[in-house]
């Protein structure tokens, strides 16, 4: 901050750094500064709404950082494990909106948030099935949806959109709520009290968008590298069939996981097309490991299935016939993974006011894959 005021002070007094242009933007940076530290400020206020113990939120020049204490097991709480950033809320220069960004590294989670094909092959394959029968006729328009276990056929690109959408519309309205500089002209002695609602309101919105898109960061982002690392292999989003339902783990984010395949067989079976008459069809089964997130005001846990699924065709979405948890290792050998003796153990980085400084997806990406590694080598 100090910084840009310095630069606005000497575009607009000194004569020989006289520049329109870098005052602008010095003025921009410093509103959108004051805008981030007023959303955080009223997002931190107990009498708003308090945020879950495992989201972290700092300004820095010009965005909010939103970070997560991501816990790998059901007996770990998540105040032990230091913060990692999973995306950052800037502050648009020309429209003073909220923007959604990612890490470099994270670049499913990139294309996903575009809703982009490439980040789907079964998106893209679908999609152009469906326009392929659409042009021809052979389908009607009424006819092009379906149901895929149980759910709408609705693929993760569309969902992880439209979720981190409606993040950016709530911390907008809770941004213009808070108002920045000067004092608010209250027209009676209830405009405060309004006001106040309103923007406890506001918080409620902004706190439960930012709950589902920090898990979906997590397990799009963040732990789609790791379970790379681990497995060798690109993890693929829609393989595993839709939302998972798992009634002995509540709070379960209700978007498609995310999964790796592990072993695949070509299965032929013999199908009755009426009368007499049968038909032999190949179905490819494939057994793959999902990984999803589960959320409380405690916690953000990752949780992995195992996962057989069946495709009919390669426009075909996969239809997921059975899951089961995939057991994690005892909390014993869990620690002695990621407290290796052979290297030296890292004191967390703390900042100024005592609390534990977040630390870049990478860092935690190291941890992420020791566990799947684990998780893929248990018998």
């Amino acid at each position: 901050v100090q910084r840009n005021v310095d630069k606005l002070l000497s575009s607009i007094q000194d004569p020989f750094q006289l520049s329109m242009s870098d005052a602008l933007l010095a003025a921009t940076v410093l509103c959108a500064e004051k805008r981030c530290h007023a959303v955080v400020a009223a997002l931190n206020n107990q009498k708003t709404n308090r945020l879950p113990t495992w989201i972290h939120l700092d300004v820095e020049c010009g965005s909010i950082s939103v970070a997560a204490s991501i816990s790998y097991f059901s007996n770990s709480p998540a105040e032990s494990n230091p913060p990692c950033i999973l995306f950052r809320l800037a502050c648009d220069s020309r429209s003073g909106r909220f923007v959604p960004s990612f890490p470099r590294s994270t670049t499913l989670l990139r294309l996903l948030a575009c809703s982009d094909g490439s980040a789907s092959d079964i998106q893209s394959l679908r999609t152009a099935a469906m326009t392929s029968a659409l042009r021809s006729g052979s389908v009607g328009r009424k006819g092009a949806g379906g149901r895929i276990d149980g759910a709408t056929r609705e693929f993760t690109g569309r969902i992880v959109r439209d979720a981190f959408d409606a993040l950016s519309r709530a911390v907008d309205t809770l941004g213009r709520r808070c108002g920045v500089g000067g004092d608010w002209n209250d027209i009676d002695a209830q405009s405060a009290s309004l006001r106040e609602r309103s923007v406890v309101q506001a918080c409620r919105d902004v706190r439960l968008s930012l709950m589902t898109c920090s898990g979906i960061a997590a397990v799009f982002g963040m732990a789609a590298i790791g379970l790379k690392v681990a497995s060798g292999a690109d993890p693929v989003a829609d393989g595993a069939g839709g939302p998972i339902d798992d009634s002995n783990n509540p709070g379960t984010i209700q978007i498609p996981p995310l999964s790796v395949h592990l072993r695949q067989r070509i299965v032929e079976k013999v199908v009755n097309e009426g009368g007499d008459e049968t038909k032999r069809i190949s179905i490819l089964e494939g057994e793959l490991l999902a990984v999803t997130a589960k959320m409380s005001d405690e916690n953000l846990e990752l949780i992995c299935y195992d996962v057989l699924t069946a495709t009919e065709s390669a426009q075909s979405v996969p239809m997921r016939l059975k899951f089961m948890p995939a057991i994690p290792p005892k909390a014993s050998i869990s620690t002695d993974v990621f407290n290796n003796e052979n290297r030296l153990p890292k004191r967390h980085r703390t900042e100024h006011n005592g609390r534990t400084k977040s630390h870049h997806t990478l860092d935690e990406v190291e941890k992420a894959a020791l566990w799947f590694e684990s998780i893929l080598n248990e018998p």
